[in-house]
């Protein structure tokens, strides 16, 4: 009897028995096939990295909507509601909400900038998982700030009162702090992920953040239940369930931890994700 495969639930990453945002593919030179299984729009984007050359289909939900720097936490008014369940929630994952940005696509770093994570990518360290995909990140428009607080707040030392002052949002900062935890391919046939989480004081304290983990409900908690004060030393502790028979751990649930990476800028304009 054959053993079905596991389903692991991801944060950021898109499942591969998620049906409703799986990308179609052609060859360079043609049209990614307009596949409306369910979703109205299929959005066609050309990828480089990895080659060759090619063009995917980005099954599209909605038109994206582009929020105003996070300046609270107000899951219900970000990008016209589209992170709730009335609307678009199972189509914004973790860096659609660190982003502020709804682009109803299951976003993933480095897509909308020609290039897609995959399975090789997420092999590795945290660090080198981790520079993969903040520098996908940094394609679409994000900045790298550091690995500690210090940086961040050094970060916010320089930039602060570098916008207008009407500017909504995270006011004179012109954008706001996000941070990314890394959980690469690891035992049981762990696939690795990445999980991100954004700042809503980004011009203030810098000590209250919120997150959404894949296509869950957005909350200012942590994966323990915790407020997160700070996103490095926040729980990021996923239970995926019973371990599959067969593996050296079967009998035991899989413990599934992201490890915090680095936090990162997301400014007021410039940012594309798909």
């Amino acid at each position: 009897m054959n053993t079905p495969a596991r389903q692991f639930k991801f944060s950021g990453r898109i499942a591969p028995q998620d049906v409703l945002h799986q990308t179609t593919t052609t060859a360079l030179g043609s049209t990614a096939p307009d596949e409306h299984y369910l979703a109205p729009t299929t959005v066609s984007v050309t990828i480089t990295t990895p080659a060759p050359t090619h063009v995917i289909g980005v099954p599209q939900y909605s038109p994206t909507v582009v929020g105003n720097p996070a300046g609270g936490y107000n899951p219900a008014g970000d990008c016209n509601g589209n992170f709730m369940s009335a609307k678009f929630q199972p189509n914004n994952n973790c860096y659609a909400y660190s982003c502020n940005i709804t682009p109803n696509t299951f976003p993933q770093p480095g897509r909308a900038t020609g290039s897609l994570l995959t399975a090789a990518d997420m092999t590795g360290t945290v660090a080198s998982v981790g520079a993969t995909v903040s520098g996908y990140a940094v394609n679409d428009g994000l900045q790298f700030v550091g690995t500690t607080m210090t940086d961040l707040m050094s970060f916010k030392s320089t930039h602060q009162g570098t916008t207008p002052p009407g500017l909504l949002g995270a006011g004179n900062l012109g954008g706001h702090f996000v941070a990314l935890m890394i959980s690469p391919a690891g035992d049981a046939n762990w696939p690795g992920d990445y999980h991100w989480a954004r700042c809503d004081n980004s011009s203030g304290g810098c000590n209250s953040w919120s997150q959404k983990d894949g296509n869950d409900q957005v909350t200012n908690f942590d994966f323990a239940g915790s407020p997160i004060t700070d996103p490095s030393t926040a729980n990021w502790t996923v239970n995926q369930g019973p371990v599959s028979a067969g593996s050296p751990s079967a009998g035991s649930d899989q413990l599934v931890s992201y490890a915090f990476y680095c936090y990162m800028f997301v400014p007021s304009s410039g940012v594309d994700i798909i």
